[in-house]
């Protein structure tokens, strides 16, 4: 049986992802979210397939390191994925250094419980904005420069860097997405 650690499961995506999984997998889910920016257990309500038992609901702040109680917890993991951010564009021109602490963190966290549970795979779920403006009818190319044009956008850079970091230095079997 394969079981997924999702990030940032009571956000919009997350919570579709749990949704999907519930639907098309027969995937155990440890839904993980702070539920301090725009995640919300309403979501987590909504999905059609809750509660069930392939699903543990786990409440924790992701910009502190993952705490032994919490890694026994949320158990053997196979697959992490990483969605959690604080990912208000609108915020981040308001407060930039708590995006950007907050999504460094974040990412940091996750990577070195990773170091720790050696998952399958470890998927970096980032932003086609950290390229910044695209013309119309172009596409960006694959490993492509990032030039983010806000600090939400430079956050996800970073948090991409940092993944690439873990992946060569470590070993963390790192899969980015430009969603």
């Amino acid at each position: 049986m394969t079981k997924v650690l999702l990030t940032g499961a009571g956000g919009f995506i997350g919570a579709h992802c749990v949704e999907y999984f519930l639907r098309t997998t027969d995937w155990d889910i440890v839904a993980l979210d702070s539920f301090r920016h725009k995640g919300n257990y309403s979501r987590l309500n909504e999905v059609d397939d809750l509660p069930n038992e392939r699903v543990q609901i786990v409440h924790y702040d992701l910009s502190t390191p993952l705490s032994d109680p919490a890694i026994k917890k949320i158990g053997d993991i196979d697959i992490v994925l990483n969605m959690a951010s604080d990912s208000a564009v609108e915020r981040s021109l308001t407060d930039p250094v708590f995006c950007l602490r907050n999504n460094y963190d974040i990412v940091v966290n996750m990577l070195e419980y990773a170091r720790k549970v050696k998952p399958k795979v470890f998927f970096q779920v980032s932003t086609d904005e950290v390229f910044g403006d695209c013309p119309e009818g172009e596409a960006f190319a694959e490993w492509q420069t990032p030039c983010p044009s806000n600090p939400y956008a430079a956050s996800k850079a970073a948090q991409e860097m940092v993944a690439i970091s873990y992946w060569r230095t470590f070993g963390v079997p790192v899969v980015l997405t430009n969603t």
